[in-house]
C-alpha cells in the first residue's frame, strides 16, 4: 500500500508544472546586467528628448547608478573567480522586452514622451524588484552575490519611488 501511495504521489507531482529552477550566479548577473543595460539605453534615448529638469535629474541619477551597478556586476567574484554572465532564454526574453519598450518609446509623440518614459521607468523598476525578490536574491548562496543583489535591490526600490513621485507630479495620467 505504501508503494501505491508513493506512486500516486509521484504521478500527481509529474502532472503539475515544473517549478522554474533557481538561477545560477551567472544567470543572476546576466539578468541584472540586462536590466542595467536597458535602463542605460532608456536614459540615452531620453537625453535626446525634451524633459523637465526634475526628470532630467532623475535620468542622470539612473545613468550614474545603473552604470556603476553594471560595472560592479562585471567585476563580481565568487571564491576569487570572476562570475561569468550566462545568457539563457530568460535573459534573451528580458532583453527583448527592453528593446520593445525602447522602440515603443521612440515612436511616442514628443508631447507625451516624458510621461511615457516615466511610466516605462516605473514599470521596469517594478519588474526588476519582483525578479530580485522572487528569484535572484532567494537563490543567491554566495555572500558576495547576495550582497550585490541586495544592494541592487535597494537602488531599484529608490529608483522606483523617485519615478513614481515624478509620475504623480506630472499629473498627466
Amino acid at each position: 500500500a505504501g508503494t501505491t501511495a508513493s506512486d500516486t504521489h509521484t504521478s500527481a507531482d509529474a502532472a503539475s508544472p515544473a517549478p522554474t529552477p533557481p538561477p545560477s550566479p551567472g544567470v543572476s548577473l546576466a539578468l541584472v546586467a540586462a536590466v542595467d543595460e536597458y535602463e542605460l539605453a532608456a536614459v540615452e534615448q531620453a537625453n535626446g528628448r525634451k524633459l523637465s529638469e526634475p526628470v532630467r535629474e532623475y535620468a542622470r541619477l539612473l545613468e550614474r547608478e545603473h552604470g556603476e551597478n553594471l560595472a560592479a556586476a562585471r567585476a563580481l567574484t565568487s571564491g576569487g573567480n570572476l562570475i561569468e554572465p550566462e545568457t539563457t532564454t530568460e535573459v534573451h526574453a528580458l532583453t527583448g522586452r527592453g528593446k520593445a519598450t525602447l522602440e515603443s518609446l521612440a515612436n511616442t509623440p514628443a508631447e507625451h514622451y516624458e510621461h511615457a518614459w516615466l511610466q516605462a521607468m516605473v514599470e521596469g523598476h517594478t519588474q526588476a524588484l519582483a525578479l530580485l525578490d522572487t528569484r535572484l536574491i532567494p537563490a543567491a548562496k554566495d555572500d558576495q552575490l547576495r550582497n550585490f543583489l541586495n544592494n541592487t535591490r535597494d537602488h531599484m526600490a529608490m529608483h522606483l519611488e523617485r519615478g513614481k513621485a515624478l509620475l504623480d507630479a506630472s499629473g498627466a495620467h
